[in-house]
């Protein structure tokens, strides 16, 4: 771990000499003979340490992409051991306390909710301006970007200090967000209604062997999900003989079971055990079980419940590195909702009530967050991306059915680079890492190895499906030779 010093703005004067550190990592590539330099990786969010990430992925992400490259990452602005750090509260006491009381609410359909959801937001937004405004507008994507550019020049590929080369390397893009408009927010919620119904077809198929929450028909599983939605939404659940889970935490567990399937959905702590418990009203059994539990129950997947455990959720940080997700979205994102009203008016319209089900508003926070903050980058487009050309063309990797950067943000992005590549999975969650897909890693192997990109419009099947389903065919990877 090392740490390099940017300019805190990449556009300052001659006379501002402030600066940040970037802290960066690095893993050495393991054959040298056939050396072909740095890779550098993200793991996005906003607001995930990137050096975390190299070291807990390091050894997955040398069979994915060879040997013979350096893999480096770097925790962005305001994230991780970047130095400055972002903060929005005075301590980490008041940040546990501000995140227990706003975590249940990033998921809602009613204006109550919204409002408390709004109350939240405005409080972290005068923290961000209280504790530090120095940082704030130096924070976005386009520094981070010239950030990258500057590590770049540590390995001699460039000696321009200080413009952007004219074109952008290779890539690949797992991860594809289209966060320009209000539209934005509609997609995720499509997708999210997809894989929700991915799980009722494959619970249906598993049998009732094998999915604990199996109905005769799929028609008849999705209804018991919607009566148990339901009856949450008129009166809390009680868990063991004093807590209580209500609609809105019911709704984030669920939301957090659609990243991961092959992992939440099935097993002996799956998303289909939970369910049947909340059907058959058993979770007054489970004394030991509190919110932060199950929640981990439901987005790992792999434990055996039973009425004398505790679970203990590993995790101690906030979500994404704490609030900086959000600032950091709010940030790049200016004014997207100008007000609560408008907030307000947007997501308790029709349009958007109609477009699924279980509406999910994890971006949703960062829209009203931005209204609060009033805070915009320093540097911004100047105009829409169009028409960008790349040294070589990017390759951008997809689900059919994503809940957080679904495949129409994957085309519209691969619509701005020239000759770029969607390679689709047909599968259901968060980037194609949410099976195993020997299709897609074949075709990121070949990407950087052999410079072979898929053909257009070339779709990958998971190797496995969550309760253990087989998929019935297979993709194979086609490509076209440089």
């Amino acid at each position: 771990l090392t740490l390099l010093k940017v300019p805190l703005d990449h556009q300052k004067s001659a006379t501002d000499r402030r600066t940040i550190e970037i802290a960066l990592a690095r893993v050495q590539a393991r054959d040298r003979n056939n050396y072909q330099g740095p890779l550098f990786v993200n793991p996005g969010g906003p607001g995930d340490p990137g050096t975390d990430f190299l070291f807990k992925s390091a050894d997955s992400l040398i069979r994915l992409v060879g040997p013979s490259y350096d893999i480096v990452s770097w925790d962005p602005r305001a994230v991780g051991s970047t130095v400055s750090p972002l903060s929005c509260f005075p301590d980490e006491e008041s940040r546990a306390q501000a995140l227990e009381q706003e975590e249940h609410l990033w998921l809602f359909r009613d204006n109550t909710t919204l409002a408390q959801l709004a109350t939240r937001m405005q409080a972290t937004a005068e923290g961000c301006l209280q504790y530090s405004p120095d940082i704030l507008p130096y924070i976005g994507t386009i520094a981070s970007a010239r950030d990258l550019y500057l590590m770049n020049r540590l390995y001699g590929f460039s000696n321009d200090s200080t413009q952007p080369p004219a074109n952008l390397s290779s890539g690949v893009l797992d991860v594809n967000r289209w966060f320009f408009d209000q539209q934005f927010f509609l997609t995720s919620y499509i997708d999210s209604d997809k894989v929700l119904d991915d799980f009722f077809n494959l619970c249906f198929l598993a049998g009732q062997s094998g999915c604990a929450f199996w109905h005769s028909s799929v028609a008849s599983i999705r209804q018991a999900f919607i009566t148990i939605d339901e009856n949450i939404h008129k009166a809390p659940v009680r868990v063991g003989p004093t807590r209580q889970m209500d609609w809105s935490q019911f709704r984030l567990y669920m939301w957090n079971a659609l990243k991961s399937p092959v992992n939440s959905w099935s097993g002996g702590g799956g998303l289909h055990k939970f369910l049947s418990l909340l059907e058959r009203d058993q979770l007054t059994a489970l004394t030991a079980v509190s919110a932060d539990a199950l929640f981990e129950y439901i987005a790992q997947g792999n434990h055996e419940l039973q009425s004398n455990q505790t679970l203990i959720n590993p995790s101690t940080g906030l979500r994404n590195g704490g609030e900086n997700a959000e600032v950091i979205a709010a940030v790049d994102n200016p004014y997207l909702f100008t007000d609560i009203s408008s907030y307000l008016l947007f997501f308790t319209s029709q349009q958007v009530l109609k477009t699924g089900y279980l509406v999910q508003s994890i971006l949703g926070t960062r829209g009203i967050l931005s209204g609060f903050l009033k805070t915009a980058s320093a540097e911004r487009p100047t105009a829409a991306f169009a028409n960008i050309t790349t040294s070589y063309p990017l390759l951008f990797l997809s689900n059919l059915r994503d809940p957080i950067t679904p495949l129409q943000d994957a085309l519209n992005n691969s619509a701005i680079f020239a000759d770029s590549v969607v390679l689709r999975a047909n599968m259901s969650g968060h980037t194609t890492t949410a099976a195993p897909c020997k299709c897609a890693n074949e075709a990121v192997y070949d990407y950087f190895n052999s410079e072979k990109l898929p053909r257009p419009e070339t779709i990958c099947q998971a190797d496995v499906l969550p309760f253990g389903i087989r998929p019935t065919i297979t993709n194979a990877v086609q490509v076209e030779e440089s």
